[in-house]
Order: C-alpha cells, then sequence, then structure tokens
C-alpha cells in the first residue's frame, strides 16, 4: 500500500458522512436546511420518506466503510 494516510483520511470522511446522514434527518438540524428549499420540494423533505432514504444512505456509507476498514486491515497485514 502506497499512501496508507491517503486511505485511512479517506475512511474517516466515510465514517464520519455516514453517520451524519443517517443521524440529521431525525434532529432539530434537518427543519431549517428543509426551509432553504422552494415550497414543492420543501413537503416532500419533511416526510419520513425522505428522511429514511437519506438516513437509510447513511447507513450504507457506514456499512461501505466497514468493508473498506476490513480491507484496508487486510492489506496492512500483507505487507
Amino acid at each position: 500500500m502506497k499512501h496508507p494516510w491517503l486511505y485511512l483520511l479517506y475512511l474517516v470522511y466515510c465514517a464520519e458522512a455516514g453517520v451524519y446522514l443517517a443521524l440529521v434527518p431525525w434532529t432539530v438540524l434537518w427543519v431549517p436546511m428543509v426551509f432553504a428549499w422552494p415550497e414543492g420540494v420543501r413537503a416532500v423533505l419533511i416526510g419520513g420518506t425522505a428522511r429514511g432514504a437519506v438516513s437509510a444512505f447513511g447507513v450504507l456509507m457506514i456499512a461501505v466503510c466497514g468493508v473498506d476498514l476490513v480491507r484496508f486491515c487486510r492489506a496492512l497485514r500483507a505487507a
């Protein structure tokens, strides 16, 4: 592995973005962000379906980060 610190930085980013996307739609931070959108989009984003979709994408990012972390550890052991 040529630059392990760069790959580790990628893993930290994926984990942080995944946690953010998984949790923020269900907090008070979501509502002010929704009001920045036009009225038609706002009605969709305030609903549970959009919140669930964003959260599911965050969980998917966390899962991808976990798989990449396992690959990273295996590559470090092999080197």
